[in-house]
């Protein structure tokens, strides 16, 4: 399978540095996607950016609800203005590391979201939670919600709100009622609060188990 379709601009990615000052775990975004480079936002930490040199080799992690996945690159240029960017190789040889297994549910609780783009955060807009798991979910709108968009998601959860950061993966339209089908994942979600949805659907199965719907 070619695992290179799966990367698209605004996909999440963790870049794991194993040696050198700045070896740790960075977190960031795929900027651009190119046949034999990508670019990705210079990672944050601390309100700083970690200033990666030129020729720093790294894995590129990124994963869907199936799987993660690792590509081996190193930067090849950086650019500070107008955003800090790395631009990296990127070869045609990708490899799935681990495979991902969550249960997904109906639910129907209500979210809302906003769209981050490079100007920063729209406005706030309503949805309707659909099914839900611990990797994503998939919710209903009214409003328009682009492929590969990444979401800043509030979820009114039983437990109260969460919020955490999602990655549409597949957007469907329905026209006779004028509103999307929109699924995501959860991209950038601590574990904590991934724990919290999952003892969340935990809770769903039970309740359909006692009603005799599964």
């Amino acid at each position: 399978m070619d695992y290179r379709k799966k990367i698209c601009p605004g996909l999440a990615v963790e870049l794991i540095i194993s040696e050198g000052e700045y070896a740790g775990h960075y977190k960031t975004h795929i900027d651009e996607v190119g046949e034999n480079i990508l670019s990705v936002y210079a990672p944050i930490q601390q309100g700083q950016i970690v200033p990666l040199h030129e020729g720093t080799p790294m894995k590129v992690i990124f994963w869907d609800e199936v799987a993660a996945y690792e590509i081996k690159s190193k930067i090849i240029q950086r650019i500070a203005v107008p955003v800090a960017i790395f631009i990296l190789e990127f070869p045609h040889d990708i490899r799935r590391v681990q495979r991902r297994n969550f249960v997904r549910v109906p639910a129907f609780y209500p979210i809302t979201f906003r769209s981050v783009n490079r100007q920063g955060l729209s406005d706030p807009q309503k949805g309707t939670m659909l099914d839900l798991s611990g990797g994503g979910m998939r919710f209903q709108t009214y409003e328009t919600v682009e492929m590969g968009a990444i979401l800043l998601t509030t979820l009114s959860l039983p437990s109260g709100p969460l919020q955490t950061s999602a990655r549409v993966c597949r957007v469907e339209k329905d026209l006779e009622q004028k509103r999307y089908s929109v699924s995501v994942d959860f991209n950038q979600i601590p574990e904590r609060d991934r724990d919290r949805i999952i003892r969340c659907v935990f809770d769903l199965q039970r309740d359909m188990r006692k009603k005799g719907l599964v």
